[in-house]
């Protein structure tokens, strides 16, 4: 399992185009294999990246209507983008159940359960991967989900999903950790 931060951005349609279409190829989307979203209330991905764009943009009135101050990070970079990989000697026999309960897994490791999510499963590589698209502003009161030690905390999650999995390939993330 390989997971890699994305740099964070702004742009939620950049991202969902990205992850929802084939390269460089905006109009279709042979490489996506499934999507999922969560805490949206919407399962079409196309709405659910819209949702995540106005919830991101709403930001100050979320912080005022549940009477949090007005302070606190200063960001724009609300997208987090992140993609979790899997080793082209794992693809058979990986299903999408074992995906998502990495996915979940991952989404928690990184205190953002009760975040809006966006999940997009490729298809294009040997390799098996799944992109995630996490809205950083709290749907519930605006406040912006802290990025502090997100590799490090990735790292050891996906040190200990090997070896529950009951292989580690990646010796040098243990060394490491």
């Amino acid at each position: 399992m390989v997971p890699r931060i994305h740099k964070k951005g702004k742009s939620f349609r950049g991202a969902a185009m990205y992850v929802l279409h084939d390269k460089d190829k905006a109009q279709t989307d042979e490489r996506v294999a499934w999507t999922q979203t969560r805490n949206i209330g919407v399962d079409d991905p196309h709405t659910a990246w819209k949702i995540m764009a106005a919830t991101s943009m709403d930001q100050d009135r979320l912080k005022s209507e549940a009477g949090v101050p007005n302070t606190g990070r200063k960001s724009k970079d609300h997208v987090l983008h992140l993609t979790l990989s899997w080793h082209e000697q794992e693809a058979e026999g990986l299903t999408q159940d074992e995906m998502m309960r990495a996915v979940n897994q991952a989404i928690h490791q990184l205190d953002a359960s009760d975040r809006q999510a966006l999940i997009a499963a490729h298809n294009d590589t040997a390799e098996p991967h799944v992109h995630i698209l996490i809205n950083r502003v709290s749907p519930d009161d605006g406040r912006l989900l802290s990025s502090s030690n997100e590799k490090l905390k990735l790292s050891a999650w996906a040190e200990h999903y090997e070896k529950e999995r009951g292989e580690v390939l990646c010796e040098a993330r243990v060394i490491n950790n």
